[in-house]
């Protein structure tokens, strides 16, 4: 925890010494994802029952205008993944709950936007629009535990170890900046790319996001 804050602390007097002049705008973010994924049967028609969970997300931003247009840049980390509360049926009948219910992906990810102010006000209205893209670098499976010989396994490792680890998306926000030093932001991030497609199966990732920013410059000028 130290170090991050050590991390978090340099990076602002960078940001505050170093490129003052250039950046108008840097700071953070922090918020909830909201995601699952689309699984696409291409040789049976099958419903895989999956479901949407929520997630955390925080990025280091930076911004810099051309009157009503801006370029922000941001870089952090965000959970992906869905939800499966399914049981376990084994051949005999018997069936099993899962020990959790959340298939967690941990991603990298890099978004760059195209952020659109018509009005310039202390409460200023803005749409975003950009591409993400994001590196899977770990996830957690979901686990069931074996009764009799209480070894866990894991229902979906064969499958994630087999995805694609890199993935890119659009990008698409409305929001609202609150005195320059605060703003709030709804998004949508639907993926170009599939974590995996081969003759008989495409995966791609759905997220929505919800966050809150804190502009640094403009909060301690």
């Amino acid at each position: 925890m130290t170090r991050k804050i050590i991390i978090i602390i340099l990076f602002i007097l960078l940001m505050q010494y170093s490129y003052g002049q250039i950046i108008d705008r840097y700071g953070f973010n922090v918020g909830a994802s909201y995601s699952t994924q689309l699984w696409n049967f291409k040789l049976f028609p099958i419903d895989w029952d999956i479901e949407y969970k929520f997630g955390v997300m925080t990025f280091l931003s930076c911004e810099k205008f051309f009157g009503k247009f801006g370029l922000r840049v941001e870089i952090g980390y965000l959970q992906k993944g869905f939800c499966d509360t399914r049981e376990l049926i084994f051949l005999d009948g018997g069936a099993v709950s899962p020990k959790n219910k959340n298939v967690i992906l941990h991603d990298l990810a890099l978004n760059i936007g195209l952020k659109v102010t018509p009005f310039k006000f202390e409460y200023s209205p803005y749409i975003l629009i950009g591409v993400r893209g994001d590196y899977l670098i770990s996830y957690k499976d979901i686990v069931f535990e074996e009764p009799i010989s209480e070894l866990e396994f894991g229902k979906y490792k064969s499958t994630i170890d087999d995805f694609t680890k890199l993935n890119f998306g659009g990008l698409l926000g409305v929001g609202i900046d609150i005195k320059e030093m605060f703003y709030f932001e709804v998004e949508y991030n639907p993926n170009f790319t599939k974590s995996i497609d081969d003759e008989g199966l495409s995966i791609k990732d759905n997220c929505f996001g919800v966050k809150f920013g804190i502009n640094i410059n403009k909060l301690i000028k």
